[in-house]
């Protein structure tokens, strides 16, 4: 799979579906780290402060443990990047099958070894070094998953936080009537605003519906976002199709 070549026009309906799925799954599994472990794992944002505070009032064993969190979030960018965006500059195929696969099975890890009592009891609070493993995977995962389609996007879309996609939005409610040019551009960048909410949207029913199913299923929850990596694969596949029968015709 060619980064970006199929992926570039993320306004494409297929391609809409896509970061939707992505984003429902992000939400889910932010949720469902935050029910299991008490803290977000597909952000890092309040990483920094939270390791911080840590210094200060849980002490240095703590934070250190903290600082982990991000860590793990950035080992999983960088094992996308491994398989995605190395292949690309060697003129090779991307493996973005083998990181959504291991997406899955690690996910799959998560509710087997919940199941088996490795993480405790669901829901307990973040103390013990059991607790953190559980985060470290779950940030690893969340990584892993922003990174593979910020790679085949060339950094257009990252589904697993939804601040820099809120500042955009914003900053392109003031911008697009001031917008010199023509027409077209303007409408390019309402439907970008569309995309926008649409991505935020997913991203919060993935989190509602997950507050539903862990309240109910505890680690069975992780269960659906190893299927829905299993549907965005599906996916991916089925946009490379289109674009190997539609458009590669076109440029020869």
């Amino acid at each position: 799979m060619i980064r970006s070549h199929a992926f570039k026009n993320i306004l494409k309906k297929e391609n809409v579906i896509l970061w939707g799925v992505l984003a429902f799954q992000a939400g889910f599994i932010n949720a469902g780290g935050f029910l299991a472990c008490h803290r977000f794992v597909s952000h890092v944002t309040g990483y920094g402060t939270q390791v911080g505070l840590n210094f200060t009032e849980e002490g240095f064993l703590i934070a250190l443990e903290m600082m982990f969190a991000p860590i793990s979030f950035i080992g999983g960018a960088a094992f996308s990047a491994f398989l995605i965006d190395r292949p690309y500059y060697q003129n090779r195929e991307a493996k973005v099958g083998t990181s959504l696969i291991a997406q899955s099975l690690l996910l799959i890890l998560v509710f087997v070894l919940g199941e088996m009592g490795v993480f405790g009891e669901f829901g307990e609070p973040i103390v013990l070094q059991r607790d953190f493993a559980l985060l470290f995977i779950l940030c690893f995962i969340c990584g892993s998953q922003n990174a593979a389609f910020a790679c085949l996007t060339n950094g257009q879309i990252r589904t697993t936080h939804m601040t820099g996609l809120s500042t955009d939005l914003g900053m392109n409610l003031v911008r697009i009537p001031f917008l010199p040019g023509d027409e077209k551009e303007k409408t390019y960048q309402r439907k970008l605003n569309w995309l926008r909410l649409f991505t935020f949207f997913s991203f919060m029913w993935g989190s509602a519906i997950a507050a539903f199913v862990f309240t109910k299923l505890g680690y069975h929850g992780f269960l659906v976002p190893a299927l829905t990596s299993l549907v965005v694969l599906f996916q991916a596949h089925h946009v490379m199709k289109i674009y190997m029968t539609e458009e590669i015709p076109k440029l020869r």
